[in-house]
Order: structure tokens, then sequence, then C-alpha cells
């Protein structure tokens, strides 16, 4: 009788090591401990301050190049940069995801995904809208002017340390909570999709006026007169038709 007692108890240990129920928390996977970290919040200031950065980079790196301050935007309202939002915001995700994966395992995933990233943003560009606001053609290896190793390096660096400073901002990112926090965020991502959507149908517009093509609705004249194209090309410095003579 004890013998079947014991075999029994074994198998009931046995049986909650296998489901888990027994685990101490700090020895889950280290991907659930992650996945609870990509909150809206969280994620949606991520990408806000990727979008920021963006602009102040690229306009950096003008005044550095030109002398001058250029202001590289993306959006119709507001100093966004929609590129660098996503890029910063795959790079905190990936980073959360590939847990304990060494560090140039993470740098060469990111660096890649960034730069298939930027080469789904130009193909939509050319393809869609029939232009391009960046040109690497004259770059060593370029695709379709679009992508390029030199700027694909440029991603790994970035990568590289944003693995490194990845638990900084989470330490950051620990003081944005609470329901006041998650208001602000509601807030500012219906007021992102409003303005990423009207970017989108006036670019649109814009690119249709160039190559010809009347306006159909009452909306679409609207936004014809309330971006014109003057307008537009002052709003987006960099961004040219392909029939346009474009060199960086």
């Amino acid at each position: 009788m004890e013998n079947v007692l014991e075999t029994q108890d074994l198998e009931n240990l046995g049986n909650n090591n296998l489901s888990g129920n027994n685990l101490p928390e700090n020895n889950l996977p280290k991907n659930n401990s992650a996945k609870k970290d990509l909150t809206y919040d969280r994620l949606f200031i991520i990408f806000m301050i990727g979008n920021i950065l963006g602009v102040l980079l690229e306009g950096t790196f003008c005044f550095i190049a030109k002398g001058h301050w250029e202001s590289h935007v993306v959006t119709i309202y507001g100093a966004f940069n929609l590129l660098y939002g996503c890029g910063v915001l795959l790079f905190y995700v990936g980073v959360k995801l590939l847990g304990d994966k060494s560090t140039i395992y993470k740098v060469i995933v990111l660096m890649l995904s960034a730069t298939v990233l930027e080469l789904i943003c130009g193909l939509l560009l050319r393809n869609v809208l029939g232009m391009k606001a960046w040109d690497y053609s004259h770059k060593f290896l370029n695709y379709k002017g679009i992508i390029c190793p030199k700027f694909s390096m440029m991603w790994g660096a970035i990568a590289y340390l944003f693995c490194k400073i990845s638990v900084h901002i989470d330490e950051a990112l620990r003081i944005c909570h609470g329901r006041l926090c998650h208001i602000v965020c509601v807030a500012m991502g219906i007021f992102m999709v409003i303005n990423i959507s009207l970017t989108a149908m006036s670019l649109v517009r814009w690119s249709e006026r160039h190559y010809g093509f009347e306006a159909k609705s009452s909306f679409e004249h609207i936004l014809d007169k309330a971006m014109p194209d003057y307008w537009m090309k002052s709003r987006f410095i960099e961004w040219k038709f392909l029939d346009d003579n474009f060199d960086n």
C-alpha cells in the first residue's frame, strides 16, 4: 500500500511539473514576460518617440552636411517621420521577442528587418504614388535607389545601440503608466490615425494631380484647395516624382 501511495505522489509531482504549475515565476519563459511589456501604451510611446527623433536626426544631418536645417516630416500635421517611428517600434518589439539571443544575432535580424521595411516603403512610393523620397541610385550595390548596403549598415549600427540601451528604455517607460497615461495615449492615437489618413489621401491627390487625374468628389476638391501642390512641395521637401530630376 505504501509503495502505491509513493508511486501516485511521484506521478502527481511529474504532472504538476509538466504543466508548469510548480514553476516559480522567475523561471517562466522570458518571451511571456516580454510580451507583457508590449502594451499599447508602451508601443505607442516608442512609436511617437521614433517619429520625433527621425525629424531631429534628419534635420541635424542636413545642418551638418548642407549648412541649413530641413524638417523631413511625413505627416500633414506635426513634426513626425513615420519611417523612423516604424523603425524604432520594430527594433523595440524585435529586441523583446528575440529575448536571450546573442547581440550579434539580434543586430543582424533587426538590420535585415529595417532594410525590408525601407524597401517596402520605397516600393509603395514608386508603384502607388510614382514618387520617391530618397535616392540611393549612386550608392554601391543599390536596388532601384531604395536600399543599399551602406544604409543597411547604418540600420545595423542603430540596432546595436538599441540593443545596448533597451534595458534603460524599459526603465524609463515604467514611469509611463496609469489611467492618465492611457487616456493620453488613446487620444494621441486617435489624432495620429486621423493625421496619417489625411496624409495618405493628400499624397494620393498630389500624385493624381501631377499625373493629370482630376478630382472626382467634393472631398477631393477640398483636399486640392487645402493642400495644393506648392504647399505639399514645401511640406515634403525631399519628395519628388519619378519623372522629375532627383539627385541626392
